[in-house]
């Protein structure tokens, strides 16, 4: 004969209670851990955010690095291997004139991967803009590529002339004539 607890009942009711209570527990954490991922998803959407190296940077703002026309003056003339000169100007502006021993990478509004640029050599890039605008445009779209020794040549193309520093055409060797 089974003997029974008057209290049988209560504690198969308290012991379910109490199952029920734990379960509840264990997935409060995980619904509230989901909304707060999903919120933390949201906001990072509402933000303005750049990928840099892969990690979203919210409102990152690139501050470009400027080389001087001397500095690049002095390293054409002492034929530094460490730099590539990049014009960004129009394809027919380039074959008219540029810096010597540039190369023509035309100004894009996006810069796809892969670029036919060196990532080893410090890109020294330059532009026929009144601001260095699409030099900086380019340099930063190259940084953003991983690109991590670009310079922006301050004052461009025109001020390069101004100071009446040397000039090629396409159709020129490697010798350098004077700026007109």
């Amino acid at each position: 004969m089974k003997h029974t607890s008057p209290y049988g009942h209560a504690l198969q009711f308290a012991s379910a209670l109490l199952g029920a209570a734990l379960a509840l527990c264990l997935l409060v954490p995980a619904s509230a851990s989901a909304q707060q991922s999903d919120q933390s998803a949201a906001s990072q959407q509402d933000q303005k955010c750049t990928f840099v190296d892969g990690e979203c940077v919210p409102n990152y703002v690139y501050v470009p690095d400027f080389m001087s026309q001397a500095d690049l003056k002095k390293a054409i003339d002492e034929h530094s291997p460490d730099i590539v000169i990049v014009d960004t100007s129009d394809p027919e502006l380039y074959k008219a004139q540029h810096i010597p021993g540039a190369i023509d990478f035309p100004y894009a509004k996006n810069i796809a991967a892969p670029v036919p640029l060196p990532r080893d050599k410090t890109l020294v890039l330059y532009c026929e803009c009144n601001n260095d605008e699409d030099s900086t445009d380019v340099a930063q779209q190259l940084s953003l590529l991983s690109y991590n020794k670009v310079k922006v040549l301050k004052g461009g193309w025109f001020k390069w002339v101004d100071l009446k520093y040397p000039t090629v055409t396409s159709d020129a060797d490697a010798d350098a004539k004077p700026a007109k």
